[in-house]
């Protein structure tokens, strides 16, 4: 009896302890729910099925989908997945100690993860997590206290901060999103270890970079203390960011005067916001107001920037301070926007640059830069608009790697430029729109593609007026190829270039261009100077002079009509004569000067009225000799062949020619940028030589076709960059909506609708 007595006070002494030892511990917060998983996975769907059946139906759990082998991979997913041995896809831990192997392409695996769920939720925990993520300057931050509440048998544990994102939108095995994606883990994979020896409460900050291709507003922060040597995660918890927060991003940071910054808000909520006040300047006043305003910077210095958000309520602000840079010019790389002058030139770029999706750069007349051991890639906007007298300088002291055009929508100009010393292509245009005119592309080397020009997969390029010469190119490429491609090519000249086996002038695939009105003349090469393959290029009314072979041709047949060429070739009109230049270089190749030579028609010359007799091709009529053709064509309205007959070129008289150019073929064109746009947008006008002459009008429109603004009245312009405030003609802002930018010259009417956003 005594001996019976002595045991049930034991049990009641160890039922005591124990109630006193676990009565302190505290509810379980979340369960972390941890998923091996992939968007090549075909048991996947059901997984992530489940797991958002798990959130949707209430229950306390935080979710982390750990990608292995699709473009959401990374260290941190890769780690995880190895640290729990995962070999089978899709795999879900709870709270690291109870694993669920294989899932469905099309069921929901909620049935199957809920009594697990059901099991660790009911299980306290001797830990709180207060988690609290801020923003701080640039900078995110997640602080974070831990506080045991009760004896631990665990001696070993880490903390682990994730950061996920969900309603990202992918397919994947039928399905159309991914939640809870796993995007870092901070600071490391490996955790924050946690040592209570001095004390129950740990602080933790923890900063960490917030990519700005995530979306914030769908994002969660999960923090979690996982034992190290069990495996077992013994408190979880996460948290979102809520209330008013003010964030805002640019296109650029950086960069030479005249800097074009296109802001843009980040703030939260997304539908909530009543009115956004923007401090651009750091001159404490918010002066310009709206979502996404655009901004030009023309004085060098750093400027703070600061953005204030209502939402009816309450307001919220942040600034970050010397957020732009504005620079001298004098060591460019990277985004480039805004609006580059003759007075804040030479730029020196020093490393690769671009143009982003939707920016823009205006380059003036008289500009020059100079690019080293760099390229600069357009996917928005390059408007380079020099003049017959203040020519745009694009060159360099060593060399550089050219300017590609990749696939812009925008009608990207270059005008009046000087384009040389590159090395690869001096102008690559993939899939892009571009209207090369009046330029002298020159002195440049390629490889492996076109040393001057290089299309690809481009058809709407416009290649007028132009002298291309003294390139060279040691590869299969040719000096201009033309690759899927059939660009509009009229009254150039392709003078003192040389190739090897693939030709001076390469068409490939299915590249069936016309050649109009172009001079073909004194270029080097032996195998062939017109390089044809899969393709059915036409020439006419064009002057194509060779002292080696004309033609390599596989799989291909020019056209050649109404043109002068050496030997002759078959077809209508064609002339194997002398054209009996002015004054051509002394021989072929890059060896000698095709720059300085004069490539105009002797009054003799056979190719004079020679030209497609059709009114179609007609050289312009001289206005005070009616009937006869305008210099430098000459003879009758007949064509002449060669680039100085139908719409005709420059009166060229070498790189200091200065006359006038008769370039009609050039339509009148109108840029908008930003658009939508918030207070300002640019302007930039691109007119013929002949309306440049004559006064023009510009103005902005609303919807039921009233004038709101007149930007120009029936005048002669010399300035193709304007800008407009929002305002009309009464200096009044104007409410958002959709207006029109319509430019009236004496030959056409030109519309462009922009969306004036408040």
């Amino acid at each position: 009896m005594e001996e019976k007595m002595k045991r049930i006070i034991s049990l009641l002494i160890v039922i005591v302890l124990s109630t006193f030892l676990f009565s302190q511990q505290v509810p379980r917060d979340k369960v972390v729910l941890e998923i091996g998983t992939g968007a090549w996975c075909t048991y996947c769907p059901g997984a992530a099925m489940g797991a958002d059946d798990l959130v949707e139906n209430g229950h306390d759990v935080a979710v982390i989908e750990y990608h292995n082998g699709d473009p959401f991979a990374n260290t941190y997913s890769d780690y995880r997945n190895n640290y729990y041995g995962v070999t089978g896809f899709p795999t879900a831990f709870f709270d690291g100690v109870i694993d669920v192997v294989g899932g469905s392409h099309s069921n929901s695996m909620y049935s199957s993860y809920l009594p697990h769920y059901n099991t660790r939720i009911a299980i306290n925990s001797s830990f709180t997590i207060d988690l609290d993520v801020q923003i701080v300057g640039e900078d995110f931050v997640a602080y974070a206290t831990i506080e045991k509440v009760a004896a631990t048998s665990s001696t070993n544990m880490v903390l682990h901060f994730v950061v996920t994102e969900s309603e990202i939108q992918y397919n994947w095995q039928g399905q159309t999103e991914l939640n809870f994606v796993e995007r870092t883990m901070v600071p490391n994979q490996f955790g924050t270890t946690l040592d209570f020896s001095q004390g129950d409460i740990i602080n933790l900050n923890l900063p960490f970079t917030f990519n700005e291709e995530w979306e914030l507003e769908h994002a969660e922060f999960v923090a979690f203390i996982q034992d190290t040597d069990t495996k077992e995660i013994l408190q979880g918890t996460k948290t979102a960011f809520e209330g008013l927060v003010p964030m805002f991003g640019s296109n650029v940071m950086a960069g030479p005067a005249n800097l074009g910054v296109q802001f843009t808000s980040y703030s939260l909520p997304s539908d909530g916001i009543e009115s956004w006040e923007w401090d651009l300047d750091g001159d404490g006043e918010f002066d310009i107001t709206g979502e996404n305003p655009f901004y030009l910077y023309d004085t060098q210095g750093t400027y703070d920037v600061t953005l204030r958000i209502f939402d009816g309520t309450e307001y919220a602000e942040i600034t970050l301070e010397d957020y732009i840079t504005v620079t001298d010019g004098s060591d460019i790389s990277g985004n480039l926007s805004g609006a580059w002058n003759a007075d804040n030139s030479p730029y020196s770029i020093t490393g690769n640059a671009e143009i982003a999706e939707g920016d823009f750069l205006s380059i003036e007349p008289g500009t020059e830069i100079n690019i080293d051991n760099s390229s600069i890639t357009i996917y928005g906007l390059l408007n380079a608009e020099g003049r017959d007298d203040e020519q745009i300088i694009f060159s360099s002291d060593n060399s550089w790697y050219g300017l590609f055009f990749n696939n812009t929508e925008e009608d990207n100009v270059l005008n009046n430029c000087l384009i040389s010393d590159a090395a690869g292509s001096a102008v690559a245009i993939d899939d892009a729109k571009v209207d090369i005119i009046n330029c002298r592309i020159f002195n440049n080397t390629g490889t492996n593609t076109g040393a001057a020009i290089d299309l690809n997969n481009a058809d709407d390029v416009l290649i007028h007026n132009n002298v291309v010469t003294n390139n060279s190119n040691v590869g299969t490429s040719g000096v201009v190829r033309f690759t899927g491609s059939i660009p509009t090519v009229t009254n150039n000249i392709f003078v003192n270039n040389s190739g090897t086996t693939g030709g001076v002038i390469t068409f490939k695939n299915s590249s069936d261009a016309t050649f109009l009105n172009n001079t073909i003349a004194n270029n080097l090469c032996d195998t062939g100077m017109i390089f044809i393959f899969s393709s059915a290029p036409v020439f006419k009314n064009s002057i194509i002079i060779n002292s080696g072979e004309m033609f390599n041709l596989i799989n291909g047949t020019p056209v050649v009509v109404y043109s002068c060429i050496t030997g002759g070739y078959g077809g209508l009109g064609n002339i194997d004569a002398d054209p009996m230049f002015v004054n051509p270089s002394d021989g072929d190749g890059p060896d000698f000067d095709g720059l300085s030579a004069l490539w105009h028609l002797q009054e003799d010359s056979p190719c004079i009225d020679a030209g497609h007799p059709s009114s179609t091709y007609n050289d312009v009529e001289d206005p005070e000799n009616p009937g006869y053709a305008l210099y430098p064509a000459m003879g009758t309205l007949t064509n002449d062949i060669g680039a100085f007959g139908g719409d005709g070129f420059a009166d060229f008289v070498g790189i200091e020619g200065n006359d006038e150019i008769n370039e009609s073929i050039v339509q009148n064109r109108i840029n908008v940028y930003p658009n939508p746009f918030n207070p300002f947008t640019n302007i930039s006008l691109r007119l013929n030589s002949q309306d440049r002459q004559l006064p023009v009008s510009l103005g902005v429109y609303n919807i039921k076709g009233q004038l709101v603004k007149s930007i120009i009245n029936k005048e002669t312009v010399t300035n193709y960059v304007y800008r407009w405030n929002g305002k009309d003609n009464s200096n009044k802002t104007t409410s958002s909506g959709i207006y029109f930018i319509k430019l009236k010259t004496n030959s056409s009417v030109a519309l462009r609708k922009i969306i004036l956003m408040k």
